[in-house]
């Protein structure tokens, strides 16, 4: 009797125990994973599913908005609930629920206008047969009882959906008052002197693409060109920088029907695009079977008549057979360029066009001691083409450098990171395409306009740390962050290229000592002494890149490499306010941290440096 007794109060335990786990694992989910599923659960029609996890995201967070920090320096760039649970509340027929959400969505301010425009057209059309016909004059209006809260009475409740209502919540003060004083809807900065760099006609403004694929991991392309595969825990990818206009949406998964759309983006707005792929139907083993016999029956043939026009004897071919035409949409019967230092591979035909293979190259857009990059273009598509130049093809060191540069980049799929779109190779030329960017250097951006006024400067550097910060996650050191190595796009973006490749040619700004690989003005001291870079010393050269932005000049100069590489090791720069006026204390202090001697006293790692950065913009705007 007394071990029943015993059985029972173990068995009562672990029930009590398994409860409280459950509970305890409820009470963990952030808002950001309920937002999540909730997107998910639209994209494959689960829109009761849908309707439970985006209203658990609402009560855990009520405030939509874009770009909101979810952990780390990372943000959900478009945190709309509100309008994704009227989506599912249109898809259930809860159309008093949606139109609740929609007025929620309306009072925040803070979602896509655009959207919730569309949102409430489909309202209505879906109100319009509900209405009553039109009656006598006299007699009194008739209307529609709204609900009290979200959890409407119309139809039947699906079986998933929690029966507690959840009332929306409202902002505790109008918008305007909710706002910043000085700042606009939705976040935008007030408006600056800028140079006209950044500065562009509001048509042109940048749209926003966002994929969402069932299953995730899908490869996502637009206009035929690769974007990325999806989240493969969302489903998700989004694509800012988008041009307005009409769009190619692909989503392709293998063993699955591929899903297209044509979007129409404005300028400004942003579209989402839920794809839901199907399996495909499997090929029977039979058919299997008879393919792989054909495969080898054509591979044996190929053989036999491969063998037979070896043995024919050889005649010399002329010399022009020599020279590989170009492809669709060049000219034929050029003559083909010599091979050079400068245009290795190239040639040009009877009209003086230059070509690279397939790739008509345009215009060069830079030329270093290693390699050049050209404007090309292939097939109507634009890119930026870059290739070594002819006296460092026989160095195995330096190509086995370059193609790991295209490869790392492949991997950096990240908004402030210059993304590499493929590589190839021609008459044994390596090649890799990255994309084609509308803007200039940081480096030209300097010598153009000087020193750029504290909170231009710090968004710049905030956004190249978030890109160090990616990378850094990835195990990727840049290694040899400098201006020169940072584009500044028309909108203010900034975007890291030039991942992952070692300098170890003399050129001009540069230097190979035994000790390091690098640009003496930008280089850490540890790096100089020997000691190898680690991620902190990429925040030494962000560090000096800060100090250049903010004062117009570097902290250390000297008439050789070497003396400016024994003031980063030996000297403290001195602070940039004493170089410029008017640069607050709070940067001061935070670049002199960043160009600490020792690594440990710089900040730990590039997400600390975002977080000082980003605190530092709010407090100032």
């Amino acid at each position: 009797m007394r071990g029943a007794f015993r059985r029972s109060r173990r068995r009562t335990a672990a029930v009590a125990l398994g409860v409280c786990l459950a509970a305890g694992v409820a009470s963990a989910e952030e808002w950001h994973e309920a937002y999540r599923a909730g997107i998910q659960a639209l994209a494959r029609g689960d829109h009761p599913g849908a309707v439970q996890s985006l209203r658990r995201a609402i009560a855990l967070r009520p405030e939509p908005g874009r770009n909101v920090v979810t952990y780390g320096t990372n943000i959900e760039p478009r945190y709309f609930p509100y309008l994704r649970l009227s989506e599912a509340y249109l898809a259930l027929g809860q159309l008093e629920s949606a139109r609740k959400t929609l007025e929620a969505s309306g009072t925040w301010g803070r979602e896509s206008a655009d959207e919730r425009r569309q949102l409430q057209a489909r309202l209505e059309s879906a109100l319009e047969p509900r209405r009553p016909p039109p009656s006598d004059a006299s007699a009194p209006p008739t209307s529609l009882a709204p609900p009290s809260t979200l959890a409407s009475s119309e139809g039947t409740t699906p079986p998933s959906t929690p029966t507690t209502a959840v009332v929306i919540p409202q902002p505790a003060q109008p918008l305007a008052a909710a706002t910043p004083a000085g700042r606009p809807e939705e976040s935008s900065r007030p408006p600056t002197t800028e140079p006209p760099a950044f500065k562009g006609p509001a048509a042109q403004a940048p749209a926003t693409v966002e994929i969402v694929s069932q299953p995730p991991g899908a490869a996502a392309y637009l206009d035929d060109e690769l974007l990325g595969s999806t989240d493969p825990e969302t489903g998700r990818l989004v694509k800012t920088g988008l041009r307005p206009g009409r769009h190619r949406v692909r989503v392709a998964l293998a063993g699955h029907d591929e899903a297209l759309r044509e979007i129409d983006v404005a300028a400004g707005g942003s579209v989402a695009f839920y794809a839901t792929l199907s399996p495909q139907a499997q090929v029977p083993r039979g058919s299997v079977a008879g393919l792989l016999a054909f495969g080898i029956v054509t591979l044996a043939l190929v053989a036999v008549v491969a063998w037979m026009v070896l043995r024919r004897p050889r005649t010399p071919a002329p010399l022009w057979a020599a020279t590989p035409r170009p492809a669709s949409g060049g000219a034929s019967g050029g003559a083909a360029t010599p091979a050079g230092h400068l245009n290795p591979g190239a040639r040009r035909d009877e009209l003086g066009q230059e070509w690279f293979g397939e790739f008509r190259l345009l215009e060069l857009l830079g030329r270093g001691g290693m390699a050049s990059v050209y404007k090309a273009e292939r097939s109507a598509e634009l890119s930026a083409l870059k290739r070594p130049l002819g006296s460092l093809l026989d160095d195995s060191d330096f190509i086995e450098r370059f193609l790991r540069e295209a490869e790392i980049g492949r991997t950096l799929n990240h908004p402030n990171i210059v993304r590499i779109l493929g590589r190839g190779d021609v008459d044994r030329v390596p090649y890799f395409t990255m994309e084609l960017l509308p803007g200039q250097t940081l480096q030209g951006f300097v010598k153009n306009w000087g020193a750029a006024e504290p909170a231009t400067a710090t968004s710049i550097v905030a956004q190249v740390a978030e890109a160090l910060d990616f990378a850094h996650s990835k195990g990727v050191i840049h290694r040899d962050l400098k201006p020169s190595n940072i584009m500044l796009l028309l909108d203010g973006t900034a975007k890291v290229m030039d991942f992952g490749i070692a300098r170890a040619r003399r050129f001009e700004g540069l230097t190979a000592t035994g000790a390091f690989l690098g640009t003496p003005d930008y280089v850490a001291p540890e790096v100089i002494e020997g000691h190898g870079a680690e991620p902190r010393s990429d925040l030494y050269s962000l560090g000096v890149v800060f100090y250049e932005l903010l004062t117009g000049q570097r902290p250390f100069t000297g008439d050789t490499a070497f003396a400016v590489l024994k003031k980063h090791c030996a000297e403290e720069a001195l602070p940039p306010s004493q170089i410029r006026k008017g640069i607050p204390i709070e940067l001061d202090t935070l670049v002199r941290r960043l160009l600490a001697k020792a690594p440990a006293d710089r900040p730990a790692s590039a997400e600390e440096l975002v977080v000082a950065l980003r605190d530092w913009l709010n407090g100032a705007a």
